[in-house]
């Protein structure tokens, strides 16, 4: 391992929790002025502790009620961490970072001119042929390590960024709240290209990966796309991003915000009459809190549901979500289960609530906080990975989806345990895990240099698009790469390699990096008073 203290390569917020994790013999940590090498602070490390996921002896370095401004190292017996500041917004630059890095993945978008915000890889117009059989698909993003556009991916997207505007829009100056709105108009003019005229939404569309063994830019790229199938999830889906996207621009853009609204009663429609709506209505219901035992499509119909009530206010799917929400798990922010996105829909509406649906819904989201708070007290890192499914593909948007968590029963309860869990999880993605690596792209030495990602491989003489959160230790290790570079038996949180031929454990996303928008925007606008209040 390069460092023996790991720490939050953005920063700590003032009046936030702020702790290392380190790999010493020593008892006693100091907190150490950079500029004068002056300790200022002292603290006893806790006693060791194994942590399993890691195989790593570790000690905890907690400094929280240290809260001056300035750049700092701790330092303990003969090891120091890398400097990092202490400041009342270390994530706003962060923030930005991953909102370049959405807008870099426009398709179909002339970004020629924008080397400001996308450096060297501003590029022309791209694939402005249409797929075979479907009369528009041009927009949107190119949503994961390569040029493919899927309607999932982009509607968590749009997601993340509207609920960031929604629910901590002081966090944002007048410009930044510009661009997100723009970012999230471009994301949904395409999803609604994806429906046809029955109301039925298309899963994307998909690309071949390279031309000619060669990795081109976006706008060099020839290879056709396809349409995707017409599938219940993704009419879903697109209900309520479409539905949320309508509310959003309700007062702003009333044109656009009727389209969206004809367009997510008809997806709605569409999803009623597939197989899966019979399924899901003849389900019994369940008090288990496994999500393991709860199908995703579950999750998909209880946020369209709750988003058409928050929009709509009508009686019928008001009582849809009474007559269905025990069956849900009001968790998760992810690929899987998007029964967060339920819960803030639900909870922070303004429309008339049934009681029970209400409580029943705040002890779901306490309850998983709360089992995910003991994960965190048994890891080393302090990550809830060992309450939420491991390390496999995707770890690390699934650890972004724990600190949204976190968040949501926060914002609903005040309790400061919540507040640490999220400001641990988005720790361990910025350096504070068993790597000590900062997964996103662009954030300094210790971060991602070789993601899997086309664009970021095409002009292979130049740093990575910066923004771009990789998917992290994965314990499966599904490409051949991964398998002979990490050997087997590997603790899993070390199930990681820095290349882009690891598909399995280094593919970057803009779904993956669209939480850091909304979690950085949370700790400035929630975070910095708190503890203090």
């Amino acid at each position: 391992m390069k460092k023996r203290i790991q720490v939050n390569h953005l920063g700590y917020m003032a009046g936030m929790p702020k702790n290392a994790v380190c790999r010493v013999t020593a008892g006693v940590f100091y907190l150490v002025e950079a500029s004068s090498g002056i300790s200022v602070y002292a603290g006893r490390l806790t006693c060791p502790f194994f942590d399993r996921e890691s195989g790593d002896t570790v000690k905890l370095a907690d400094f929280s009620d240290f809260n001056v401004c300035g750049s700092y190292f701790i330092r303990a017996g003969y090891r120091r961490s890398d400097v990092f500041e202490i400041s009342p917004e270390p994530y706003k630059y962060v923030r930005q970072t991953a909102l370049d890095a959405v807008f870099a993945s426009r398709c179909g978008y002339d970004l020629s001119s924008e080397s400001k915000r996308c450096g060297g890889y501003a590029h022309r117009e791209c694939h402005t042929e249409q797929a075979e059989s479907h009369s528009d698909t041009s927009g949107g993003w190119h949503t994961g390590a390569g040029y493919s556009k899927e309607l999932r991916s982009i509607c968590l997207t749009i997601a993340d960024m509207l609920y960031s505007l929604k629910l901590f829009g002081e966090s944002f100056s007048d410009e930044e709240t510009a661009l997100v709105t723009d970012e999230c108009r471009w994301g949904l003019e395409w999803i609604l290209k994806m429906q046809d005229i029955n109301g039925g939404v298309h899963e994307g569309v998909f690309s071949s990966e390279e031309d000619n063994g060669e990795i081109p830019m976006p706008d060099e790229h020839t290879a056709s796309y396809e349409i995707g199938k017409q599938t219940c999830s993704a009419a879903l889906l697109f209900t309520a991003a479409a539905a949320l996207g309508a509310s959003f621009f309700s007062g702003k853009d009333n044109s656009f915000a009727k389209k969206l609204r004809r367009s997510a009663e008809k997806s709605w429609i569409a999803a009623l009459q597939t197989k899966e709506y019979e399924r899901y209505c003849s389900r019994l219901g369940s008090t288990s809190e496994s999500g393991d035992e709860l199908d995703s499509i579950e999750s998909e119909f209880m946020w369209a549901m709750c988003e058409m009530y928050a929009l709509t206010g009508e009686e019928s799917f008001e009582t849809m979500v009474k007559e269905k929400y025990i069956l849900s798990s009001f968790y998760g922010f992810g690929y899987s289960f998007c029964g967060g996105f339920a819960a803030l829909s639900y909870l922070m509406n303004s429309r008339t609530k049934d009681r029970s649906a209400e409580a029943f819904i705040r002890k779901r989201l306490t309850d998983r906080a709360d089992r995910m708070c003991i994960a965190c007290k048994s890891s080393g890192y302090r990550t809830a990975r060992s309450a939420g499914g491991g390390y496999g593909f995707g770890s690390n948007f699934a650890v972004l989806s724990d600190c949204m968590d976190f968040i949501t029963a926060y914002l609903i309860s005040g309790n400061n345990d919540y507040l640490e869990g999220a400001a641990d999880q988005f720790g361990y993605i910025f350096g504070k895990n068993p790597m000590g690596t900062a997964y996103m792209t662009g954030c300094g030495e210790e971060s991602v240099h070789q993601p899997y990602h086309m664009m970021s491989m095409a002009l292979e003489n130049e740093p990575p698009l910066s923004g771009m959160v990789v998917s992290g230790a994965s314990v499966e290790r599904t490409d051949q790469y991964s398998k002979w570079h990490i050997e087997k038996g590997t603790p899993p949180a070390k199930c990681y390699v820095d290349s882009e031929h690891s598909v399995s454990t280094n593919e970057a996303s803009v779904h993956f990096s669209a939480p850091v928008i909304f979690i950085s925007a949370f700790f400035d606008k929630v975070g910095r008073s708190a503890l203090n209040a």
